[in-house]
């Protein structure tokens, strides 16, 4: 019987069609195959870039190996399965795309400060707009419903967590994020002791982050209940939230919006803080405790 190595982990952007392809058609490839294969899970952007008689030379396959590859994933030929991988890394360079327009423009510092704040003024208008009261309701609920809260949030997402745990934690609620520096073993640590009686936040927006994906599967495989915050429907977490909820975050000088984000994060937690009836109570205790190290303006 012959044995087949798995497909290594690669560098395609999460949930992507081609890599969810690979992996399911890698066992039955040959050899050949198989280290095209390699090639495109660790080099897709090169992928992207060469052309099919640059990439066989790369490889040390033939244009037949290539083409076979491409047809083994379900594509009519190789542009097919090309234009798959380049569509695959839109939303990744999308921002760049955006940016390289805009300083192209020449815009002043003044333009480009009032554009900015003028975007997230639309990022949180149409928020609001397509605001959803009953999932809101729900997404509290869960909150409140839950023995122990984790946050699965990495990058930017991450101080944003540690900003949403700690207006949890003043209304009474703890949660818990990644530890500095723990990344996914930490995390996976943690997650570990949740069950169906806990919850995970998790928190991804264009770019996601892989690995905040992968953590996001493992709790939804383990049944633990995932509220995920996100941009759209086509994002790789609205799939595995037990309840999803969507944030307009579009912004022309980087990637993502944190302060629509943000302003959700903070308005879930005043809902929550609405409906506990200890956050009064948890709030004092706080300020006694930290009264000491509070300053108090002069002349108040």
């Amino acid at each position: 019987m012959v044995m087949h190595k798995k497909a290594a982990t690669g560098y395609l952007p999460a949930g992507s069609v081609v890599a969810e392809r690979i992996e399911a058609a890698y066992p039955e490839m040959s050899q050949a195959l198989q280290t095209f294969a390699d090639f495109v899970l660790s080099e897709p952007i090169r992928i992207a870039h060469m052309s099919i008689n640059e990439t066989v030379q790369a490889t040390g396959v033939s244009v037949a190996t290539a083409n076979r590859f491409a047809r083994k994933l379900g594509f009519e030929g190789y542009a097919q399965f090309r234009g798959e991988v380049i569509r695959g890394f839109e939303s990744i360079f999308e921002p760049v795309e955006r940016l390289r327009t805009t300083l192209s423009k020449g815009s002043s510092v003044q333009d480009a400060v009032l554009a900015s704040l003028e975007e997230d003024l639309r990022n949180l208008s149409e928020t609001m707009q397509g605001l959803d009261t009953t999932r809101i309701e729900q997404a509290v609920n869960m909150i409140l419903a839950a023995r122990n809260i984790f946050f699965i949030a990495f990058d930017a997402a991450a101080a944003l967590a540690n900003v949403m745990s700690h207006r949890l934690e003043l209304a009474g609620h703890y949660a818990r994020t990644i530890d500095n520096g723990g990344g996914m073993l930490s995390a996976s640590r943690a997650l570990s002791h949740y069950d169906e009686n806990d919850l995970v936040i998790a928190i991804a927006f264009p770019r996601y982050m892989r690995e905040t994906v992968e953590l996001a599967t493992a709790a939804h495989r383990r049944s633990i209940p995932v509220l995920s915050i996100t941009d759209n429907q086509t994002s790789p977490l609205a799939r595995l939230g037990t309840l999803t909820l969507y944030v307009r975050a579009r912004r022309t000088y980087s990637s993502t919006s944190d302060t629509a984000i943000l302003a959700m994060l903070e308005a879930l937690a005043a809902g929550v803080a609405a409906k506990s009836p200890g956050a009064a109570d948890a709030a004092q205790k706080f300020a006694d405790f930290a009264y000491p190290w509070l300053i108090t303006p002069e002349g108040r």
